[in-house]
């Protein structure tokens, strides 16, 4: 049973890794644009897409690589397993600490607005990108010697099993202080900390501002809804990545667990949300961002899927003329009263929509 349930969930994480790497390809190349790379925010938005796409191209083979045996040469399996997934626990690490790096930026914006342009400027954010890269590369380089292949193994005997031994991961203090207590501190505890607090203190200024809303300027209104995209960006991840906080406290006091079939599960399910979480920004950029999505919808893929919905929305209403003859008589309906509606004496104010998308 086991055994189905993982199968279904590496189907599941190949079938989203394929979507993230769709939606991330799009945010790049969104975020890379000349109109775009000129304010820090983009910067770090399009480096979080670049490690989220890379997280997902690398995926595929590390996390499913396990289930394809049948049909991938142990030898292969072993060498995904020792080199590329230490290149994916380091992008995973990027993606994290630039989440991180993107709330700080919403805070100073959000919070200390007239502090923000001295420190949100290209350059800083450029250079933060550049240590966030430097520190998890550093951090995790020594996963390269995590595992050692054994090429000695006769053919008749090679399974990922026999060919692939722990080298660093044998070594107890290795896992309880490096594997266990650092990753939870580095990657999860300190992070999450960080998140919450500023998100809860970026979330309360919001609420504050919303009474106001007539007094603020379209600047600080743009921030604002780029810190509500962050802020569901986060939420994301928080759920996402609490399981795998979870997993990382039970290793220490049960790390058995993770050698049997429902380990092996547990696994899964944590990988699948590791692709969820770098599958799914592109929604919230798209839904709140209102350049970026101008600029998808110029992209051919988008065009031709907005143009087959309008399409098919005219077939809708032209194939039911009793729904066309009223909405020809609602339109002439309107036509006829908007000049007694103009020159009606009540006291309309045209306001501006301040719920609409950000300006990106």
């Amino acid at each position: 049973m086991l055994d189905l349930l993982s199968r279904v969930m590496v189907t599941v994480l190949t079938l989203m890794c394929f979507l993230g790497i769709i939606t991330n390809s799009i945010s790049l190349y969104i975020y890379t644009r000349r109109t775009f790379r000129k304010k820090s925010i983009n910067v770090l938005l399009s480096a979080l897409s670049a490690t989220d796409l890379s997280v997902c191209f690398l995926a595929i083979p590390v996390f499913a690589s396990t289930q394809l045996q049948q049909w991938i040469p142990p030898e292969v399996t072993a060498m995904i397993m020792v080199y590329l997934y230490p290149f994916t626990i380091m992008f995973q690490s990027m993606s994290v600490w630039l989440l991180v790096s993107i709330t700080i930026d919403r805070y100073l914006a959000v919070c200390h607005p007239f502090t923000v342009n001295s420190y949100s400027t290209r350059n800083r954010a450029l250079a933060t990108v550049g240590v966030v890269v430097l520190f998890s590369f550093a951090y995790n380089a020594v996963r390269f010697w995590e595992y050692t292949i054994n090429f000695d193994v006769p053919e008749e005997n090679r399974t990922i099993e026999a060919m692939v031994t722990p080298m660093l991961r044998a070594d107890r203090d290795f896992m309880l202080w490096y594997q266990n207590v650092a990753t939870m501190v580095s990657q999860f505890a300190f992070p999450l900390v960080v998140l919450c607090v500023l998100n809860i203190q970026v979330a309360r200024t919001i609420i504050r501002a919303s009474e106001q809303r007539r007094e603020l300027v379209a600047s600080v209104r743009r921030e604002h809804c780029t810190a509500k995209m962050m802020i569901m960006v986060v939420l994301v991840f928080l759920f996402c990545y609490i399981f795998s906080f979870v997993l990382n406290v039970l290793e220490i006091f049960h790390a058995r667990i993770f050698e049997s079939a429902f380990g092996y599960f547990l696994n899964d399910i944590n990988n699948v949300l590791v692709v969820v979480n770098s599958s799914s920004a592109f929604v919230f950029y798209f839904k709140y961002s209102t350049r970026f999505r101008n600029q998808a919808r110029t992209l051919p893929v988008i065009r031709w899927f907005a143009s087959m919905s309008k399409f098919n929305m005219y077939d809708t209403v032209t194939s039911n003329p009793t729904m066309t003859t009223r909405l020809k008589e609602s339109i002439i309906t309107m036509r006829g009263n908007s000049s007694s509606r103009l020159n009606s004496t009540h006291d309309l104010l045209y306001k501006p929509s301040y719920s609409k998308p950000c300006d990106i």
